[in-house]
């Protein structure tokens, strides 16, 4: 069991100076590698580190690469919610005889493009 915390404590001082090196470098292999070398350097998992740098290195940058696409992913999906909400919005004010320019103020947008959204000119 003690063996067992000990670990847990080091896991637990590994992930405190990833983060660090994560706020210096951003999401990058340098802020890895880093990482790795203060571990070492500090005895922070180093049986592990020392046999595995290139297996923990590519782990840590496929984490990397995933956390990317995921918040790509997001941005793209509420983007999207956003422009539909946009669109249902210019096709109210439009009904209710708002002017394509003030829908398009109203709505931070261009003229051109609420026109593409009730369908005044094609895309």
């Amino acid at each position: 069991m003690c063996k067992e915390r000990d670990v847990i404590n080091q896991y637990l001082a590994f992930t405190k100076i990833y983060n660090e090196q994560v706020k210096l470098h951003g999401s990058t292999r340098k802020a890895v590698l880093a990482t790795i070398r203060i571990c070492k350097a500090q005895n922070v998992l180093g049986e592990h580190l020392s046999g595995r740098e290139k297996e923990v290195v590519d782990i840590m940058m496929t984490l990397f690469n995933e956390e990317y696409i995921l918040k790509t992913y997001v941005e793209s999906k509420e983007k999207e919610a956003s422009e539909k909400t946009k669109i249902g919005l210019a096709q109210k004010l439009y009904k209710k005889g708002n002017s394509v320019g003030d829908i398009a103020d109203i709505l931070d947008s261009s003229v051109k493009e609420v026109e593409q959204w009730l369908g005044l000119v094609r895309a």
